[in-house]
C-alpha cells in the first residue's frame, strides 16, 4: 500500500526537488487566499530566523514560508539556486525534522 503525501527533499537535494516540493503547498489558500495574508502570517518567522536563527514548530507556517520564498525567488529572478539559500535550506530541514520526512 502506497503512503499518501509528499517526500521532503533530502538535505543534498537538487534545486528542482526543492522548487517542486515548495509548490506542493498553496500558501495563499492556507492563509486566507491572498499574498498579503500569507506575508503577514510568515513575517515573524523570517524575522526570528534573521535575528536568532530559530524556526517555529508549526508545519503550516514552515510550508507557507517555503511557498512564499519559492514565489519570491522566481519573481525576483535570483541568481543563487533556490536550494542553496540558507533560509530555504533551514525551512526544508525543519519541515523534514518536524514531519518525519513526509507531508500531506
Amino acid at each position: 500500500m502506497a503512503t499518501a503525501g509528499y517526500l521532503v527533499p533530502p538535505e543534498d537535494g537538487d534545486e528542482r526537488a526543492f522548487v517542486e516540493f515548495a509548490h506542493t503547498y498553496n500558501g495563499y489558500e492556507a492563509f486566507g487566499g491572498s499574498p498579503e495574508s500569507l506575508a503577514s502570517a510568515t513575517r515573524k518567522v523570517r524575522i526570528a530566523w534573521d535575528e536568532i536563527g530559530e524556526l517555529p514548530n508549526d508545519l503550516d507556517l514552515l510550508r507557507g514560508c517555503l511557498f512564499l520564498e519559492v514565489r519570491g525567488h522566481r519573481h525576483r529572478g535570483d541568481a543563487e539556486p533556490f536550494n542553496e539559500l540558507a533560509f530555504v535550506r533551514a525551512l526544508v530541514g525543519r519541515i523534514r525534522e518536524f514531519s518525519g520526512g513526509r507531508v500531506d
